[in-house]
């Protein structure tokens, strides 16, 4: 498995300073400077790109000139991925709410919400087929897309094998998935192991507090069994994909992440590089 980091604005100097391969770059950067700019410094440190963020595509936004905005974006970088050797873009997996992750809408989860992102991504995944290019969508626990089967459906109305899954267990925690996450992680992985384009490693963790408080955490301090997320999923993470730790908030936070992924990479017998 390749490993990738996000941490930061540093993250390319803490990436090559602690053998890390692939580093994350931006739809929006990639469209505005344009390839040769981009991935020159990255070449001179001997990085790859691990993946083309879009996060800021969300197929369901309200306001459809910034959804149409966000769409050209990602279209215009498809065509540019064989020259920036890496083939997946990330997006938001449809939030009627603004803000694709941070908000919420219930409208996400009513019958035809589903039907809009499709309808939203077929012009994508046609350029996407065209081009050779995995849409990575995030399952999260906000939005449309919001477990594997609602994934499993989204890609049943699709009907493109460019549309992936992008792999991150953490934004699928409810409050019991916070307190046992071995259900959550076991029915995600097995129900999407066909189907995985990137793969996200971030912890999240209850927190004190009155009511019911989660946030990020260092990958040791929540509840995830990382060892049996690997064991179940290595044999199906394509060979050009990555499995990227972000949310990185340190240097430090940062090579203690990197050294649990890749003792649990090995502990459920596979090889990282």
């Amino acid at each position: 498995m390749r490993i990738g980091l996000e941490a930061g604005p540093e993250t390319a100097t803490i990436a090559a300073r602690h053998g890390v391969q692939g580093v994350p770059i931006g739809a929006s950067d990639l469209v505005r400077k344009g390839v040769e700019q981009l991935i020159r410094p990255l070449n001179e440190l001997n990085l790859k790109v691990c993946q083309i963020g879009a996060f800021a595509y969300n197929p369901l936004h309200p306001d459809p000139s910034i959804r149409a905005s966000e769409r050209e974006i990602v279209m215009q970088c498809i065509p540019l991925l064989k020259e920036v050797d890496c083939r997946y873009i990330v997006i938001c997996g449809g939030n009627y709410h603004p803000n694709g992750f941070g908000g919420v809408d219930r409208r996400n989860f009513t019958s035809g919400a589903l039907e809009a992102v499709a309808a939203e991504l077929q012009p994508v995944l046609r350029q996407a087929t065209d081009h050779g290019v995995i849409i990575s969508i995030e399952p999260y626990l906000k939005t449309a897309v919001n477990s594997a089967d609602t994934f499993l459906q989204l890609h049943q109305l699709c009907g493109s094998d460019n549309l992936k899954a992008n792999l991150d267990v953490t934004s699928l925690y409810d409050f019991w998935g916070l307190l046992d996450p071995d259900p959550v992680c076991r029915e995600t992985c097995e129900k999407l192991a066909e189907y995985i384009g990137l793969v996200h490693v971030k912890e999240v963790s209850l927190s004190e507090g009155f009511h019911i408080h989660s946030g990020l955490a260092p990958l040791s301090k929540g509840n995830t069994d990382w060892r049996r997320v690997f064991e179940m999923i290595g044999s199906y993470v394509p060979d050009d994909s990555w499995v990227i730790l972000e949310h990185v908030q340190s240097e430090d936070e940062a090579i203690e992440g990197l050294k649990k992924i890749r003792q649990d990479i090995e502990l459920a017998g596979f090889h990282w590089t």
